[in-house]
């Protein structure tokens, strides 16, 4: 089962390769969110390999504050991150990237 259990108010969901997350609901990778401060970091990336519904990284990846990046491995991830240091408008200083 992955997604909520009302009765306890666990979230379940893919953990890794072979593990499963279970967590109080709202303890989830988004719970990062609140020590971000929006007014320092107008822009929050996440890069993560289990974005699918039901995946560890799926809250996070999805949530309002955050621009999302799905990876298939370390060597993608880097790729993918020099990619948007090249790339981006921003002013540095003004986002971070959650890995």
């Amino acid at each position: 089962m992955f997604g909520v259990d009302t009765e306890f108010q666990l979230m379940f969901s893919i953990g890794g390769q072979i593990g499963i997350d279970v967590c109080p609901v709202g303890w989830d990778k988004t719970f990062c969110l609140q020590f971000v401060s929006p007014e320092e970091f107008s822009v929050v990336h996440f890069f993560g390999d289990k974005t699918e519904e039901g995946g560890g990284d799926h809250e996070i990846y999805m949530h309002p504050r955050t621009v999302g990046h799905s990876v298939t491995s370390p060597e993608d991830t880097m790729r993918q991150v020099e990619e948007l240091l090249r790339s981006t408008d921003e002013p540095q200083g003004s986002w971070c990237a959650v890995l």
